[in-house]
C-alpha cells in the first residue's frame, strides 16, 4: 500500500504557505469499536447519523454524478465518519498519508464510499482502492480539473488543492482544443504546489503547443465560493486572436 511509507516529503516546501484543511468522509454501517489508531495534530474524527442532503441540491448532484455507481450506497448508508481538521502550513505530507491509511481501516470495517467535499467526488472502495492505493503518491489524484462553459469559450479550474495549504488554479477564456494542452500545466502547478512550492506573483507558465504565454496571479479568499480557497489566475500574455 502506498501509505506503508514511514514518510511523505514535501522536497520543495517553502515556508509561509497555506494551512491544509483535511475533510474527508467516509459513510458505511460501522461496528463497535471502530479503528482507532489516529492521532493526528489539528485533526479529529466524528462519527454522525449520515444525511446527504446536508450538501444542498446542487452540490449533492455533482456527488452523485462524479460517480453514479457509487453514490447510492454512500446515500444509503446510516453513519458517516469524518476526518476534519486544519493543519498549520505543514512541511510534510504525515497527516494526508495517516488519513488515508484510517480511511483503508475503515472500508476494511463497515465502509462503503468515500465522500471528498473539497472536490466534490464521491468514490466506492473500489475505485478509491484504485485511485489511490494502486501506486505510488500521485498528487493530481487529490485535485479535480472542471471545465465550465463560458460564451464560446472555457473555463478551466480547479478544486481540492486546500488539502495541501496551496492555491487552486484557474484560467478563462480556454479554447475548446487548448484544454487538453493545458492539462499538463495545471497538474505541474498541482504536483508543485503539493511538493510544497509557493508560485510567485508574475511567474509565467506556457503549454506546448500554444503561442500565448500566461501569467500566474494570486486572487481570490478562503470564501470564494468557486474554490473554497485562494486560487492562482493564469492570465493569458498579450493580446489573443
Amino acid at each position: 500500500m502506498i501509505f506503508d511509507s514511514a514518510f511523505w516529503p514535501r522536497p520543495r516546501f517553502v515556508t509561509g504557505g497555506g494551512d491544509a484543511l483535511v475533510a474527508l468522509e467516509v459513510c458505511g454501517d460501522f461496528p463497535a469499536p471502530m479503528p482507532t489508531d489516529f492521532a493526528v495534530d489539528g485533526l479529529k474524527i466524528s462519527v454522525a447519523t449520515n444525511d446527504f442532503a446536508r450538501f444542498g441540491e446542487a452540490e449533492s448532484e455533482m456527488l452523485r454524478v462524479s460517480s453514479p455507481s457509487a453514490a447510492p450506497a454512500i446515500e444509503a448508508a446510516p453513519q458517516i465518519v469524518s476526518i476534519r481538521g486544519i493543519v498549520p502550513d505543514p512541511p510534510d505530507l504525515e497527516y494526508l498519508r495517516r488519513s488515508l491509511g484510517f480511511i483503508y481501516d475503515l472500508l476494511q470495517n463497515g465502509g462503503v464510499g468515500v465522500i471528498d467535499p473539497q472536490t466534490l467526488q464521491v468514490f466506492s472502495p473500489a475505485q478509491w482502492e484504485n485511485t489511490f492505493w494502486s501506486g505510488a503518491f500521485e498528487p493530481t489524484s487529490h485535485a479535480t480539473i472542471l471545465l465550465s462553459p463560458e460564451a464560446d469559450k472555457i473555463w478551466l479550474h480547479t478544486r481540492g488543492m486546500r488539502l495541501f495549504g496551496r492555491p487552486d488554479v484557474s484560467c478563462h477564456g480556454v479554447r475548446a482544443a487548448e484544454v487538453e494542452k493545458l492539462q499538463p500545466v495545471f497538474n505541474g502547478l498541482i504536483r508543485m504546489q503539493a511538493a510544497g512550492a509557493l508560485i510567485p506573483d508574475g511567474q509565467i507558465v506556457q503549454a506546448v503547443g500554444i503561442e500565448n504565454r500566461l501569467i500566474c496571479r494570486p486572487r481570490g479568499s478562503l470564501d470564494d465560493p468557486d474554490f473554497d480557497n485562494f486560487h492562482l489566475e493564469l492570465e493569458w500574455e498579450g493580446a489573443r486572436l
